[in-house]
């Protein structure tokens, strides 16, 4: 049985234990102390890391009444020193409350049951039974944050199941056994949990949403909590002073600026598409005249070099919007690869252009797809561009015919 001292020394960052076993698995040592600060992992908390006497701690999981620290290598000797990870243990319990205290605002204000939580790295992901729109998703973020500025005790209490039952925004598993852990937050949160949190809510620093998205008919939600939301923000002001300096203004006039560009960008999009247009006309029409006719169609192969794919999609365009029975193969060169495009009107029920692509994007080794009236794909053997061009008017005249 390994004692687990850090429920009984959550603020502890090293510790003397002795060795009762040590054991390899693939070349990785499985190694049980008497007692542990390391903290296993549960809940949706990661375990600790640090070091046995030296040794990297990779892993620690709980195993019945033991608890495995997995290392990168053995430790000798009978009594064991351990030194936590203590950035990552810190973080981890800042983490842990700030998602106590927005899942509790959650509840109390909205009635939204919180059915999953994950720390990963920086981020905690809170995933709901219900969906949450934007305002109830704020109002919880501020309703943390205000507690967390109150800085109220956070309680580990082993109360009756009576208790629980009255009180928990969550209940314990049916099969649980009591005593059961509770952590308290007076007036904000009440609930099992078997995590090692900060002792106070002031020690959490901030709680800050970073994003929302629909999840199992619920939301996921994602937060960063204390150190990590100071970085994310540091990180964020660090992006913005850059935005200022590129867009030359204040903070508070970046949106107008960025505003002014896009009108600008839009613009200059539909000048070029106009120049585009302009030249590519008198090649349309030379296409289309000399084209091979097959059956009621007009074949359309030709190789733009030197072109964008926004040329070649035009040209596509083009030529099937002017002749509604003109399938066209297009393709063009760039030090990308090659780009290509098959298909025709898509009034035209009566042709899939899906044969004849696959075949030469097989030849040109690239990957693509599309509709019966529209392919499109990248491919890098560009010296097999015509042998593709040529299969693929092959195929596409054997199935008109």
């Amino acid at each position: 049985m390994t004692a687990k001292l850090f429920y009984d020394a959550p603020y502890a960052k090293e510790f003397d234990a002795e060795l009762l076993s040590q054991s390899e698995h693939d070349g990785k040592f499985h190694i049980i102390l008497d007692r542990t600060l390391f903290y296993p992992g549960g809940g949706g908390q990661p375990c600790d890391t640090g070091t046995l006497d030296g040794a990297e701690v990779l892993e620690v999981i709980e195993h019945g009444e033991e608890i495995i620290h997995i290392t990168a290598s053995p430790v000798e000797g009978k009594m064991i020193h351990g030194v936590l990870n203590w950035e990552k243990r810190f973080g981890n319990m800042q983490q842990h409350l700030g998602e106590h205290l927005f899942a509790g605002a959650l509840w109390n204000l909205h009635h939204i049951h919180t059915a999953r939580m994950r720390i990963e790295g920086d981020n905690v992901s809170i995933d709901t039974d219900i969906p949450a729109d934007i305002s109830a998703i704020l109002e919880a973020e501020s309703s943390a944050n205000a507690a967390i500025w109150a800085d109220i005790p956070a309680e580990v209490i082993f109360p009756d199941m009576a208790e629980i039952k009255e009180l928990a925004r969550k209940l314990p598993p049916e099969n649980a056994v009591p005593p059961v852990r509770i952590i308290k937050v007076e007036g904000v949160d009440y609930v099992p949990c078997c995590g090692v949190h900060a002792s106070s809510t002031g020690q959490v620093g901030l709680v800050k949403v970073i994003s929302c998205e629909n999840h199992k008919g619920g939301s996921r939600i994602y937060l960063r909590c204390g150190r990590a939301a100071y970085r994310w923000i540091t990180s964020l002001y660090h992006e913005v002073r850059k935005a200022e300096s590129e867009l030359v203004c204040g903070y508070d006039g970046i949106n107008d600026k960025i505003a002014i560009l896009k009108s600008q960008i839009h613009a200059l999009k539909s000048q070029n598409e106009a120049l585009t247009v302009r030249y590519l006309k008198p090649l349309v029409d030379s296409l289309l005249s000399h084209a091979e006719v097959c059956g009621q169609f007009k074949i359309i192969s030709h190789v733009m070099n030197q072109s964008s794919q926004d040329e070649i999609k035009h040209l596509f365009k083009l030529i099937t919007d002017k002749d509604k029975d003109s399938i066209a193969i297009i393709a063009g060169e760039n030090e990308d690869g090659v780009f290509i495009m098959a298909g025709c009107n898509k009034e035209n029920k009566n042709v899939d252009v899906r044969p004849a692509f696959r075949k030469a994007i097989e030849i040109l080794g690239g990957k693509g797809g599309g509709s019966p009236f529209s392919a499109q794909g990248w491919g890098k053997n560009s010296e097999a561009l015509n042998t593709a061009m040529n299969e693929a008017v092959n195929i596409l005249k054997n199935n008109i015919k």
